[in-house]
């Protein structure tokens, strides 16, 4: 046969095959037949495994996530249940829920929005915080003593991850953003204590200063670590004394 050792050398530039037999070139082929070579060796060629990019990741607590996966971290459209009953609905970002999703509870509520970095956003933007209650006054040894045990309690009932302990701390009037409900946040903080395989917390208590209605600000500088998450802040908690408890009115940057 006339050609029965020739090969197909492909040039990148131009995807065209191109005969080679004995040191010499032979004719080109036409382009489309090398479009259909291309096609079939893409056909053939097992493709990069899209069904692979939809894994399930699972947790030593019980919490499965099924949806797309990059890098080992849930990124893409996804699904995770907790072992409460809980699960989320919806899009995922560097394994934290983010965009558009659903949170539905095991009683049958549900939260739909917008997430960003695995917190639901409000509707609206928050106002600035208000400024309402000036403080003019020192605080005594006895409110100090009595603020920083709540302060301490709420940040035990943090790195304990006992939601239920840590929001019995805030105020029934705790300073929301616009739009947010109450359910929401709580929801929304819920998670952020349950979702760590570990929470440490170290607070430094600055400064405390007494509002003319007799609130309290207390401004605290905190040491947060978690197994995916790590921050040094500084905050102001306003608390109010309400039935012989302080609880946090408000949470602010300096």
């Amino acid at each position: 046969m006339k050609f029965a050792f020739m090969q197909m050398v492909y040039f990148p530039l131009t995807l065209k095959p191109t005969l080679r037999r004995q040191g010499r070139f032979a004719k080109q082929f036409p382009t489309n037949f090398a479009f259909h070579i291309l096609v079939l060796m893409l056909l053939w060629q097992p493709l990069p495994l899209l069904s692979a990019e939809i894994e399930t990741l699972s947790w030593p607590d019980g919490t499965r996530y099924v949806g797309a996966v990059r890098g080992s971290q849930m990124h893409g459209q996804g699904t995770i249940y907790w072992q409460d009953g809980t699960r989320y609905v919806g899009g995922f970002e560097n394994h934290q829920r983010h965009g558009r999703g659903m949170m539905i509870l095991p009683d049958g509520t549900t939260f739909e929005g917008v997430f960003k970095r695995g917190i639901l956003e409000p509707s609206q933007a928050s106002d600035a915080a208000s400024e309402s209650g000036i403080a003019t006054a020192e605080v005594s040894q006895e409110t100090i003593r009595e603020i920083t045990d709540t302060l301490d309690f709420w940040a035990a009932a943090w790195m304990a991850q006992n939601p239920d302990q840590y929001l019995s701390v805030y105020s029934p009037d705790f300073s929301l953003e616009v739009n947010e409900s109450r359910p929401a946040w709580e929801m929304n903080r819920r998670e952020r204590l349950l979702s760590p395989s570990y929470i440490q917390l170290d607070v430094r208590f600055d400064r405390f200063t007494q509002r003319a209605n007799g609130d309290v600000e207390a401004q605290i500088r905190q040491a947060y670590r978690s197994d995916s998450y790590r921050e040094i802040s500084n905050k102001v908690l306003v608390l109010e004394k309400r039935d012989g408890r302080w609880l946090i009115l408000e949470e602010r940057l300096p």
